[in-house]
């Protein structure tokens, strides 16, 4: 006899592994879980400095699900996973995760965690010196190492490289430094030390090799030109690459070999020029920064002239924790501005500038996520800013601005599922936007952004949105269904300056564009509250929409040096505002 209103019982969630994975500003953590078939458990995660008594509360969690199809197939990773944001570097912090779930399981655990900092490369303790030439010396002041090739071949750790003004030969680095001693490699502040490759098809710097590790190398100051590698990092890990000059290349700084062995890659404040004309067709495989691996950071950058600008990708196996990529200025991008496919937990991507790319951030697949996408700025995109191909699964897309000629944002009609979309502006030409399927499962939560249109691609009296592949003419017939119910329209009139080109293959200066807001916009303290992710930005508790709060400057996009570079180079200088 069958029973009667007896309840089928439930998947209590069993707690798993606690990993942490700091960067210079955040934490990452990630909370391995398995049971909770229903999918009802959360995880709250909080932060302190290691000595306070205060706990405040971290940025939002997302859930992995096993079961979500994602690039075709099952995902199989079941986690929960959130940020602590804007911490101090190299400081020592508290933190307390929540796992709840009502059917049982429920358990907090508390860990401490440092962030990474700067001056953990620690001190050289040797001076070397370096001339061009092609072989000798001892690297004294009066008895130079003639050459870098000479000089590295006698590296040990603590060493510190000076270069001489000049030109010299390609090299290649076998040497690993330590935490406490690394190695450095640095020319003159003015990037007046010249590695040139001669047109190599090779590296012009060749970190490591195909058969070892290495880590603990500072590269900084140089000049590195003419080779279809300019950075060519073997196997690569615990390394600096900041304030070079890398132009006429094929590939910027490379991780060619990917496998396994990369990580904690900091690619800070370089400009990078390469060889690939925009616009553009197909999808050169050429890029700016290419970086393997997990827990790599990418800051205050510029990147030109390639396929995709800035990529970050794992390993083969889909595991990268705990990535940062921001205040880069990427343009003339034929194919991604930034890309962070097939990144799983904890990637953060913000404060970037993405202008004349086809795309501005790839996100085809996002494996489980978070990845935090905010307050980038993004301009004459021949495509959508956020690309949402091969079905990603765990997007938290916030505070971004975007101005293009035609749908402002689009998909290609595959899943993406587990996704926030709070806080944004995004006008087009087109529809406001074109979502050509709803969540077949998880949730798709898209609410308080604002909208806009011109129709300048179509006619007046076209729908402003299509949803599920419905039309709907105008934001109040979306709010009707239960879409967007506190969006707001916007214009173009909105922002300070969002004149777009006659055609997406036209350029548009870097820096021209300005999507700040007028103090008469619509979209001025209309955007939700965010824990954490906004705590550097709103300081009334009353979030605008898109990348920037009424009456703050800019953020710094690109280099916080300026560059020296010959006049037959061209460079895309951007346009100062304040």
């Amino acid at each position: 006899m069958a029973q009667v209103g007896v309840a089928a019982p439930q998947s209590a969630v069993v707690a798993g592994e606690l990993r942490a994975d700091a960067s210079f500003a955040h934490i990452g953590v990630t909370w391995a879980i398995s049971g909770d078939t229903d999918r009802d458990s959360s995880l709250n995660l909080e932060y302190r400095l290691v000595g306070s008594t205060v706990w405040r509360a971290a940025a939002p969690a997302m859930r992995a699900n096993p079961s979500t199809i994602v690039q075709g197939a099952a995902l199989n990773r079941n986690y929960h996973a959130a940020s602590a944001m804007w911490l101090n570097a190299g400081t020592e912090y508290e933190l307390r995760a929540t796992l709840t779930d009502p059917d049982g399981g429920s358990t907090t655990r508390t860990l401490t965690k440092r962030t990474r900092s700067l001056a953990d490369f620690g001190p050289t303790v040797r001076t070397r010196f370096v001339i061009p030439g092609n072989g000798g010396g001892t690297g004294t002041l009066n008895d130079p190492f003639k050459g870098i090739q000479a000089a590295v071949d006698a590296a040990e750790p603590g060493d510190t490289f000076t270069l001489a003004a000049g030109t010299y030969q390609p090299f290649q680095i076998l040497t690993s430094g330590t935490q406490t001693q690394p190695i450095r490699i640095s020319g003159p502040s003015n990037q007046r030390a010249i590695i040139d490759g001669a047109n190599t098809t090779r590296g012009v710097i060749t970190l490591g090799e195909s058969n070892q590790t290495l880590g603990f190398v500072i590269i900084e100051n140089l000049t590195i030109q003419h080779g279809a590698w300019g950075i060519d990092a073997q196997h690569t890990h615990d390394i600096l690459i900041s304030r070079n000059l890398i132009r006429d290349v094929g590939f910027g700084i490379y991780n060619r070999r990917q496998t396994h062995q990369e990580y904690n890659q900091t690619v800070l404040d370089n400009t990078i020029i390469g060889r690939i004309p925009w616009p553009g067709t197909g999808i050169p495989s050429e890029r700016g920064i290419d970086l393997r691996g997990t827990g790599n950071i990418v800051a205050f950058n510029s990147v030109m002239n390639f396929g995709d600008c800035i990529s970050l990708q794992p390993w083969a196996a889909q595991s990268t924790y705990g990535q940062d990529v921001h205040n880069n200025d990427a343009a003339f991008c034929v194919d991604d501005g930034i890309e962070i496919d097939y990144n799983q937990a904890n990637t953060r991507v913000w404060n970037n500038r993405v202008t004349n790319a086809r795309m501005g951030i790839s996100v085809q697949p996002i494996y489980g996520g978070p990845a935090y996408l905010f307050r980038n700025s993004f301009f004459n995109l021949a495509g959508t800013p956020f690309k949402l191909h091969n079905q990603p699964t765990g997007l938290f897309i916030a505070h971004n601005s975007s101005a293009r000629i035609g749908n402002a944002f689009s998909d290609d009609g595959q899943q993406w599922r587990n996704t926030i979309i709070r806080n944004n502006l995004m006008l087009g030409t087109r529809y406001a936007f074109e979502f050509m399927t709803i969540a077949d499962e998880g949730f798709r939560d898209v609410d308080y952004n604002g909208w806009g249109t011109n129709h300048a691609s179509d006619s007046a009296s076209a729908p402003d949105f299509k949803w599920n592949n419905e039309r709907y003419q105008r934001l109040s017939d979306l709010q009707a269904i239960g879409v967007e119910t506190h969006g707001v329209t916007v214009s173009f009139n909105d922002v300070n300056n969002a004149t777009l080109p006659a055609s997406v293959d036209v350029a548009s200066p870097v820096g021209e564009a300005d999507l700040r807001l007028k103090s008469t916009s619509v979209a001025i303290n209309k955007g939700a509250v965010i824990a954490n992710l906004n705590d550097p930005f709103v300081t009334d508790n009353q979030p605008d929409l898109g990348a920037f709060e009424l009456g703050k400057p800019l953020p710094h996009y690109g280099p916080r040096i300026e560059y020296q570079v010959p006049s037959n180079i061209r460079v895309y200088v951007p346009i100062a505002r304040r």
